[in-house]
């Protein structure tokens, strides 16, 4: 789980950024909902656009790591020597969507702070507003009417589950790369293999 966390940071990074710039879209003024509106989208579109490029990355050198890992695994079964294995970093088709849900874990527990606490007193929405601070890059599309972060505190409690949207968001967009990265490496390696034994009539 530490190497999840550790991946990320990265990303949760980047939404801290693009969570700046949604706050000074918002600040453009109630009378221009349209235009907040498109640059929202960008804004979203450019994060995307990072993690999708960090995931992509990711899934290709995790799939080099497996590959690395079943050498070792031959070795083993042929010497039975205790090789050291890399087991967190190699490829699994889910590790993508997980390090992606990551991604969401300090909104995820902010928004259940936030549930607990608006169950005892509507009024008490600091953790609610502590995730919309760090994840306004998605929750600005709810914001659109508004003058700028200073109005979050009008906003019913209820609206700050609209945070929630940033976590199947992000675990896609990660997933989905992740994956993408990982099948080209794959199919570089098949073709490499399937070159060794028509030349060599022998598996690599």
């Amino acid at each position: 789980m530490k190497v999840y966390l550790k991946q990320a940071v990265v990303p949760l990074i980047y939404m801290f950024f693009v969570s700046l710039i949604a706050m000074g879209i918002l600040t453009l003024g109630e009378d221009l909902i349209w235009l907040k509106a498109v640059l929202c989208a960008l804004n979203v579109g450019l994060y995307a656009v990072i993690i999708a490029g960090i995931s992509y990355r990711e899934g290709q050198q995790a799939i080099k790591v497996r590959t690395a890992n079943d050498v070792e695994r031959k070795l083993i079964v042929k010497t039975g020597e205790d090789r050291p294995l890399k087991i967190h970093e190699e490829y699994k088709w889910w590790k993508g969507f997980l390090m992606g849900a990551m991604t969401c874990a300090p909104m995820l527990l902010l928004m259940l702070v936030h549930t607990i606490l608006i169950s005892i007193n509507p009024a008490l929405i600091g953790c609610g507003a502590t995730a919309c601070f760090f994840y306004m890059a998605v929750f600005s599309f709810v914001m659109l009417k508004t003058s700028g972060v200073q109005d979050i505190k009008p906003l019913n409690p209820t609206k700050f589950y609209y945070n929630l949207l940033a976590l199947p968001f992000i675990m896609l967009v990660y997933g989905i790369f992740y994956n993408i990265g990982a099948r080209k490496i794959q199919r570089q390696q098949d073709a490499i293999k399937a070159k060794h034994r028509d030349i060599y009539g022998e598996e690599l």
